[in-house]
């Protein structure tokens, strides 16, 4: 009885918890796992971010079209790349109280957009997308968006498309 008793020991001894090799494997793979997911993770909130930034110039041209019919007074958006910013004026004053703005002016680098870049505005040669006062489109042209995105907005009806570049 001693001996079987001993081999049922020594069985149990042998099969208790991991080896430290097994349990190093097992940290590489999900250490490997979890790297590829964060990149992956941080292109899509990239990505939703740029599209997030694109619904916000489309509404803001669709809205200072409808306030320019609305209220009978040129409305202006006058973009800046440097700062990732658009300006928007009523009648070439700052249009303080412009829904969404802070103070006139709509910041793409905010925490919501961060990462954007307005990578290049061509509005017939120029940075500004004026709508007067029967809330026609003056100028017509691109916004392109961290090089993914293109907003191409046409002349007179001010409307607008997005395109993935």
């Amino acid at each position: 009885m001693k001996i079987i008793k001993h081999t049922k020991q020594s069985s149990l001894l042998s099969s208790k918890g991991f080896s430290l090799i097994e349990l190093v494997i097992v940290m590489i793979i999900l250490g490997i796992i979890i790297a590829a997911s964060s990149s992956r993770l941080r292109d899509i909130t990239v990505n939703v971010r740029i599209n997030s930034a694109a619904n916000q110039i489309t509404s803001d041209i669709d809205q200072a079209k409808s306030m320019s019919m609305g209220r009978r007074k040129q409305i202006k958006f006058v973009f800046n790349q440097n700062n990732e910013t658009y300006t928007i004026y009523e009648e070439n004053n700052l249009f303080t109280d412009y829904p969404g703005s802070l103070n006139g002016v709509v910041s793409l680098s905010e925490t919501n957009n961060s990462g954007v870049d307005i990578t290049s505005v061509n509005l017939n040669g120029t940075n500004i997308l004026t709508f007067d006062k029967w809330g026609t489109c003056l100028q017509g042209g691109t916004i392109i968006l961290n090089q993914y995105k293109e907003i191409h907005v046409k002349k007179i009806t001010g409307f607008w498309e997005i395109k993935n570049l």
